[in-house]
């Protein structure tokens, strides 16, 4: 179980934001994101991580990579990961390597990998529904040096292990010690994260979209360097970059590498905490802006009642004080934020009920539902958050 303490140095450690959402399965409906000085860290300190990991193990997650990839088995973002991977690896491919890569998603990454070194050999492992898609994939390719399982990797030892976007999810961090065995002696381990000193320079369209209940970690360089070498491993180099994003702007990811055993350093970092309170005064100047023109209407539908609608209704969001709303999902139930409390209506009553602008919280998928609303009523004007 998480607690008010950092999961990487034990000390205790001040709060900086809360949020409330849903239920959704075992996940915490109640989320406060904490702050480390010593490690430059910020943390979710609420959940357990079998509850996560039942999560994942239903769900299907690399959808924007496939929104992205426009029904091409190319996604633009494994090709930028490739590249940026195999220039810090520097020759690494020039022999015939063994890669393990550790929560694949549909493999979209490994795909690449495995087309560009044909001599190499390429495991995925992931235990979403997601590795059927990609196991699809590599076969309609005919890739025969790539397999993606959802059963655990038990062909160890393996040259590089890569975990790309996953140690941001992870509340335990055990699953570093099993890493470390199945990497061989001096094997490289790559880990691609968000990056946390970028949030409040890559604005999304959601309101404070980068603090959620399923990214529970927030590195910074620092961080991570002092995370790996509590587990045996030593920095050997790093970059940062950014990939196309499904809402049309660019994502913030950071991408380090480790060496198995190699001699811990400690490198420096930018204050996390000063980029998260740059980031949350920036979200609720936007959310001002919005909610005044929101204001002007007698009322407002908001469609969908998911984890953005939640954020939007709290801490300075666009929805925290809209005097008359009607919220629209296609599951009846009743929603709660804080003192306030409403019924969800069937969008199409909803639409046909109300003159009302509609405002879509929705974020996968935003666009069939804008159609929808426009089938229903072409001269409606809709809003996205």
């Amino acid at each position: 179980m998480r607690s008010d303490r950092c999961p990487i140095c034990g000390l205790e450690s001040p709060e900086i934001l809360q949020l409330h959402f849903n239920v959704k399965m075992n996940l915490p409906t109640e989320v406060t994101i904490r702050h480390c000085a010593s490690d430059n860290f910020l943390f979710v300190a609420n959940g357990d991580q079998n509850s996560y990991e039942e999560y994942y193990k239903s769900l299907a997650n690399d959808s924007y990579h496939a929104e992205l990839a426009g029904g091409d088995l190319h996604s633009p973002i494994a090709k930028l990961q490739r590249d940026h991977l195999a220039n810090l690896l520097d020759g690494f491919f020039c022999q015939s390597k063994k890669v393990l890569d550790f929560g694949c998603g549909e493999g979209w990454l490994l795909l690449e990998l495995a087309r560009e070194f044909a001599s190499s050999t390429f495991w995925g492992f992931d235990p979403s529904p997601g590795v059927r898609i990609g196991l699809q994939r590599a076969q309609t390719l005919g890739l025969k040096n790539l397999t993606i399982s959802d059963q655990k990797p038990n062909d160890a030892p393996y040259d590089l292990v890569i975990a790309s976007h996953v140690v941001e999810h992870l509340l335990d961090f055990d699953l570093l010690r099993s890493w470390d065995s199945l990497l061989a002696e001096n094997g490289l381990l790559y880990i691609e994260v968000p990056n946390s000193l970028q949030y409040a320079t890559h604005e999304r369209r959601e309101f404070l979209y980068y603090f959620d209940r399923i990214h529970v970690n927030h590195f910074t360089p620092q961080s991570l360097v002092r995370l790996l070498a509590a587990h045996g491993f030593g920095y050997v180099g790093h970059f940062e970059y950014k990939f196309p994003y499904r809402d049309g702007g660019e994502y913030p990811a950071l991408g380090m590498l480790f060496r198995k055993g190699q001699e811990a350093v400690d490198i420096p970092s930018s204050s996390i905490r000063e980029t998260a309170v740059l980031y949350i005064s920036q979200e609720k100047k936007r959310a001002k802006a919005l909610a005044h023109q929101l204001k002007t209407f007698e009322g407002v539908l908001v469609w969908g009642a998911g984890d953005n609608f939640y954020r939007s209704g709290e801490n300075g969001g666009p929805l925290s004080d809209l005097p008359n709303m009607v919220v629209l999902d296609q599951r009846p139930q009743e929603v709660i934020i804080g003192d306030r409390k409403w019924v969800t209506e069937i969008p199409a009553e909803g639409i046909r009920r109300y003159r009302w602008p509609v405002l879509i919280t929705v974020s996968v998928g935003r666009n069939d539902i804008f159609d929808q609303v426009k089938r229903i009523d072409p001269s409606r004007q809709v809003f996205f958050l």
